[in-house]
């Protein structure tokens, strides 16, 4: 399972708080991706995957690999000028895509999120 990563100071945000994945995007993902093409979604998340170099996203934090790869995700689809659902359609090899995704909501599960 993907690793968030979390500040831990029970202070602050009952030990939620994310300023370390923050980093992680402004100290090592942005330095590592500047440049790159927002054009090659796989390959950027495969870069991003081998700068963690860790089984389960821990060292960066999968908080951070994921909000990065959703802003690339969502920059390409605005500079092909179409919406957002249609580029993860065609991303995911559906170029026909005529409307929004039905989402699907786990609600059974607990977890550290439940509560």
């Amino acid at each position: 399972e993907a690793c968030e990563l979390r500040d831990g100071d029970k202070a602050r945000y009952l030990g939620k708080g994310v300023t370390k994945a923050v980093a992680s995007v402004n100290e090592v993902l942005a330095a590592a991706l500047k440049g790159c093409s927002i054009k090659d979604q796989a390959g950027l998340d495969a870069e991003m995957c081998a700068l963690d170099g860790s089984p389960n996203k821990s060292k960066l934090g999968a908080n951070a690999i994921l909000g990065v790869s959703m802003a690339v995700c969502k920059a390409a689809a605005q500079a092909k000028g179409i919406p957002l659902y249609k580029h993860s359609a065609q991303l995911a090899g559906n170029w026909c895509a005529t409307a929004l995704p039905v989402p699907c909501l786990n609600v059974i599960n607990g977890g550290s999120h439940a509560g």
